[in-house]
């Protein structure tokens, strides 16, 4: 006499599961969907990681066009003192002095 319970309320999870292995073009849909979803997130992963590297180049071409400048103005302050020492030496016959001809001189 003893009866197994009607359950009255249906099992939501394996309805759910039994009704995806039963609809095959709804579980194929399903699929497509979290493989469509999971190459979201990877294409978006790898973008940002492309922008990171971008900037990070950005900053190091910035640091290289600085660095570039301050040789530039190195060169010509190195290019203006040769030319000042090549007219003073071929125009006006001027010369480096020697030694013997450098006086020191003492202030009181």
């Amino acid at each position: 006499m003893s009866q197994k319970p009607i359950m009255r309320q249906p099992n939501l999870f394996a309805e759910i599961v039994g009704g995806l292995f039963r609809e095959k073009f709804t579980s194929g849909l399903l699929f497509l969907i979290l493989v469509s979803a999971l190459a979201v997130v990877q294409v978006t992963h790898l973008s940002r990681q492309e922008l990171i590297q971008q900037d990070k180049l950005l900053q190091q071409r910035d640091e290289y066009d600085l660095q570039w400048r301050y040789l530039l103005v190195e060169q010509e302050f190195y290019a203006q003192h040769a030319r000042i020492e090549d007219i003073a030496s071929k125009k006006l016959q001027m010369k480096r002095p020697d030694s013997k001809d450098e006086q020191v001189v003492i202030l009181p």
